[in-house]
């Protein structure tokens, strides 16, 4: 008897040994999904870190400035995330403020696979490049440079491969996803009733905009919509006739927030709990934006990078919920979504106050 209580005892102390280590030690199911907004003045870079720790960051911000915004991003990655390289990094489309800090990326950490939605020298007919890369383009020189043999063009209905987190492709180079392949052959397909309602197309972009990746993220019921700078055409496509989104949890405001993008029926059919919007403080967060993410009801907190100062205060959102007051910046909004997606917080700044939201 007094042996058994003996190795009791011993399997006891040993549990008790192995409970703190195993709590030291948390696994991917126990890290939270973290969503960074960065400020780059206007430009877009959003940082995304998995529970299984890999790294997504949707565009790359301005060029030059003695690499104000790969020093950003960096810091994120890095000091905030704790990553020492880059997994993935996607660029939505060719414009400057989207893939100019390339070369000051890369010459401060590692990025090991590079997504876009194509180049001129892909040779996919169904393509166009209004705005380039051209190929004397500097900033199309350094992007072909740093990619070259770890990059691969995006379309409709691809994924990303990722780990535990879904990353789909709704639209790309002005083309969205078949409805079939989004929601198979069997069944209806999902017709929007907000479509008879739905205002008049806007003239053709013919810019790079109107070319931009979108991207729908999903960890369990969260899901999370980034289009680039997508324009009021393409998005309406994306949920007229058929809706090809569904409900969000979080929407990034397409464009900075300009009012050439965000279509009231995709805001209005997407119906997002929150709503972050990456302007600068004189470029995006249009005023009849503003005024459209006021109308939505779902939308808890519509947060801003930055004050328009172009623009009454009451056409800003919010005080509260501006993450820089100081035009110069720096401050970015982050995001903690729980690992199986059942809720979110989000954080003014680095330190400042969080507020959480329940995923539908």
């Amino acid at each position: 008897m007094v042996s058994q209580i003996r190795g009791w005892c011993l399997v006891l102390v040993s549990l008790l040994a192995w409970v703190p280590a195993a709590w030291a030690q948390p696994g991917a199911a126990g890290r939270s999904l973290e969503i960074d907004f960065i400020d780059v003045m206007g430009g877009a870079a959003t940082l995304i870190v998995t529970p299984d720790r890999e790294s997504i960051l949707i565009d790359s911000g301005w060029p030059g400035l003695e690499d104000r915004d790969p020093q950003r991003i960096v810091h994120a990655l890095k000091d905030l995330a704790g990553c020492d390289h880059l997994d993935h990094l996607v660029t939505t489309h060719w414009h400057t403020d989207h893939f100019g800090g390339v070369a000051g990326l890369t010459r401060r950490i590692r990025i090991d696979h590079f997504w876009d939605r194509g180049l001129p020298e892909d040779g996919d007919p169904r393509l166009d490049f209004p705005d380039g890369p051209k190929p004397g383009d500097p900033l199309g020189q350094a992007y072909r440079a740093a990619s070259q043999g770890k990059r691969k063009a995006l379309k409709a209905g691809d994924t990303l491969p990722l780990k535990g987190l879904t990353a789909l492709v709704l639209a790309s180079g002005g083309m969205v996803i078949d409805p079939v392949q989004r929601f198979g052959r069997s069944g209806e397909l999902p017709l929007n009733p907000l479509c008879g309602e739905a205002p008049p197309d806007q003239a053709p972009d013919r810019s790079d905009n109107a070319r931009s990746l979108a991207l729908l993220f999903t960890l369990g019921r969260f899901q999370f919509f980034d289009a680039g700078d997508l324009t009021w055409n393409v998005e309406k496509k994306l949920v007229c006739p058929v809706d090809l989104i569904g409900k969000v949890d979080l929407y990034q405001v397409t464009h900075h927030g300009m009012d050439i993008s965000n279509h009231p029926t995709l805001v209005r059919t997407i119906a997002p709990t929150v709503s972050i919007m990456n302007n600068g403080p004189r470029k995006g967060g249009a005023a009849a934006t503003v005024k459209l993410l006021r109308s939505i009801p779902t939308i808890e907190a519509a947060y801003q990078l930055h004050r328009n100062v172009a623009t009454r205060p009451e056409d800003n959102t919010e005080p509260a919920l501006i993450a820089n007051k100081d035009p110069a910046g720096g401050q970015i909004i982050r995001v903690f979504v729980d690992p199986d997606g059942s809720s979110f917080t989000v954080q003014m700044g680095e330190d400042g106050p969080k507020r959480r939201f329940a995923s539908r």
